[in-house]
């Protein structure tokens, strides 16, 4: 026992008692409310801090989603921009080959026409030497058969 209950009679002491457990009860009353309240406080500072850890997931996902649909449309406009440069640059060395077929087939056309009128000229002047040729030799042999003749009717005269 304490040293402020030796002197209480025994009275006192069963009111002493009795209120001691009337304080008791109250205080673990209060005790009890007091670990409620703050049951109840720690409970909602967990909600608050939940419903913000939930809007600040919801904002960023949101953002994610922003951010991926943004990228999927610069990456979708850049393969466009890059299939629209290809299609010019394909269409621009097309054009680029046809022109150089094309020059490429008259090149081959004036070579050609250049070989034949080269060739007709060679032919006829091979043609021309030929018939020159034959006729130096006709001359040659007229005048060898004149000279033939003179020489044979020399002989027979003599």
């Amino acid at each position: 026992m304490n040293n402020a209950m030796k002197g209480i009679s025994f009275h006192n002491k069963e009111k002493l008692s009795m209120s001691d457990g009337v304080a008791q009860a109250k205080a673990a009353s209060t005790k009890e409310m007091m670990h409620k309240r703050q049951t109840f406080e720690l409970r909602k500072l967990g909600d608050n801090y939940e419903k913000e850890l939930k809007e600040v997931r919801e904002k960023n996902e949101k953002e994610v989603a922003k951010v991926k649909k943004d990228y999927e449309v610069q990456l979708d406009k850049e393969k466009t921009d890059a299939e629209v440069k290809l299609s010019k640059v394909r269409n621009q060395y097309s054009k680029k080959i046809e022109e150089e077929t094309q020059r490429f087939e008259k090149l081959m056309a004036d070579l050609k026409q250049s070989q034949n009128d080269r060739l007709s000229e060679i032919q006829m002047g091979n043609e021309q030497q030929v018939a020159n040729q034959e006729t130096k030799h006709r001359e040659y042999l007229e005048k060898a058969r004149q000279k033939f003749e003179q020489e044979k009717a020399k002989l027979e005269e003599a």
